[in-house]
């Protein structure tokens, strides 16, 4: 079966206060938890939209106000740790299950991809060596992996094993993006 294409009315922008609780919801549901957000999820989602060194993004099928939030993906400035590089790292993706295999978490990629590149010359991510969906993703992408000796601060990976991978920015991978 072909990849699905995502919606022609897919919208991706800046995340809004009024799209936390959504955010909070699709996290649990990612986390395996009940569709109604934790607390303990909502503040975690406020401390990302109100972080100043980071991109912080929706997806929803039009630009209608009321669409639901079928997505979201964050990119963040790091300085995790002696064996982790300082930089912008794509930092969390969560597509809702009916939104999944659409497309969708290639164009939030792409869109943090453009914002960082506005910032700098690279981009880092990390994930767990397992998400094979994840690597394959970043690859096509033209990530590479640097390590799976590293640590970030907080991050533990199942079955202890993460890869850090790395992209350079230029204009063939971000031709949107305004460069430095």
């Amino acid at each position: 079966m072909g990849r699905v294409r995502p919606p022609r009315t897919l919208v991706v922008r800046s995340v809004r206060a009024t799209d936390l609780d959504a955010c909070a919801a699709l996290l649990a549901l990612h986390d395996g938890g009940p569709a109604g957000a934790e607390p303990d999820l909502r503040a975690r989602v406020r401390a990302w939209f109100d972080r100043p060194d980071g991109c912080f993004l929706v997806a929803t099928q039009t630009s209608d106000p009321a669409d639901p939030v079928v997505g979201y993906a964050r990119a963040v400035h790091l300085d995790p740790s002696p064996t982790a590089p300082i930089g912008y790292y794509l930092a969390g993706i969560v597509v809702a299950p009916t939104a999944r295999r659409t497309g969708l978490g290639l164009c939030l990629t792409r869109a943090r991809l453009a914002w960082i590149a506005e910032r700098a010359d690279s981009a880092w991510y990390f994930t767990n060596a397992h998400n094979t969906a994840s690597l394959r993703l970043h690859e096509s992408l033209g990530f590479h992996e640097e390590s799976r000796d590293f640590a970030i601060p907080g991050v533990t990976f199942a079955g202890g094993r993460g890869v850090l991978a790395h992209l350079t920015l230029d204009d063939s991978t971000c031709p949107t993006a305004n460069r430095r």
